[in-house]
């Protein structure tokens, strides 16, 4: 890897977040009061206020070239078995690692239709795309937070860590994992994630400003490298804040939010099976204030938290008691 490249991939329990300087860390108390506390007269009901601006997305061959570097010889042994790849939402995790398996011509598995997952019917899952070495990109789509949701990836887990599959990259959403590690109990092994963003990554992947501002960035967005370019993109764009939590939002507004980011997006329907206690028109409801306040999107037919407002998705989750991710 060149020394121009920032990118670094670690194993998951050596992730630290970058240290906030001082004026980062008030900013950050003051969202946090924000969110826990917001006034009434926040959303906007102007449609065009509020379209965010686009940001620039990032070159993904650094980063494959750094996957590379540290899974390039597991994969070149051929060695059965998996390794996972933890991914934070909008960090770009599951598009790098799906550009370093087009280098090698891996095979992108297709999740589970919902008879497989349902029966947990694993051969004829496996049987129609059977290969050596293969990339699941999304374990978020093997599995889902209901009663018989579940039955699929627990009984997969243990064929891929036995290597009875092959050898393949598991990437799985840091929400998804966070929940596995407490509903699975048994350890999982090699599991790797991208360093944190430091100054140097961010401007590698184009955000120019001195030493002090790309610092409280990278702390702001969590070491994120696609949370930061949203995070940059408002901050040059003086008509827009980021979005905060609506007024009264309690049990069910959390629910939902909690199953969005658990399956990074879900349709209507499968959002109301995963949440069956709230009745579809309430669902409704829930789902269009927190479009409106700009905190989900709905794009081909699939609910998710806008990458604008994860953090205050995340801020609110977390002061509910609710399991956060460890980025």
């Amino acid at each position: 890897m060149s020394s121009d490249n920032h990118w670094r991939v670690i194993r998951l329990a050596e992730f630290e977040r970058p240290d906030a300087p001082a004026s980062t860390r008030v900013q950050q108390l003051f969202q946090h009061i924000r969110n826990l506390f917001p006034q009434s007269d926040e959303a906007a009901d102007d449609e065009e206020q509020a379209d965010f601006p686009g940001y620039r997305e990032f070159d993904l061959k650094a980063g494959a070239d750094a996957l590379e570097d540290a899974l390039g010889e597991w994969r070149a042994e051929g060695d059965a078995g998996i390794k996972f790849l933890i991914s934070p939402p909008f960090s770009g995790t599951a598009a790098i690692a799906r550009e370093w398996a087009q280098r090698h011509h891996w095979n992108k598995l297709t999740a589970p239709a919902e008879a497989q997952l349902s029966g947990v019917d694993i051969d004829a899952w496996w049987q129609d795309q059977a290969t050596e070495q293969w990339l699941i990109d999304d374990l978020a789509n093997y599995w889902q937070r209901r009663t018989d949701g579940m039955a699929f990836v627990r009984t997969l887990l243990p064929k891929l860590m036995r290597g009875e599959l092959g050898q393949g990259l598991v990437v799985c959403d840091s929400w998804s994992f966070a929940f596995l590690q407490r509903a699975w109990p048994v350890h999982l092994p090699n599991v790797y994630c991208f360093a944190a963003a430091n100054e140097a990554l961010l401007r590698q992947v184009g955000i120019q400003a001195d030493e002090k501002k790309l610092k409280a960035l990278a702390a702001r967005a969590l070491g994120n490298v696609g949370l930061a370019l949203a995070l940059w993109a408002v901050e040059q764009n003086d008509d827009h804040d980021l979005p905060s939590m609506p007024p009264d939002c309690g049990d069910e507004t959390a629910f939902v939010l909690y199953s969005l980011l658990l399956h990074r997006s879900l349709s209507g329907a499968a959002l109301q099976r995963l949440l069956p206690t709230i009745a579809a028109a309430q669902l409704d409801v829930q789902l269009l204030q927190l479009q409106q306040a700009r905190l989900i999107s709905y794009n081909e037919e699939q609910w998710q938290v806008t990458v604008y407002g994860y953090l205050a998705v995340r801020d609110f989750l977390k002061s509910r008691g609710f399991y956060v991710d460890a980025f």
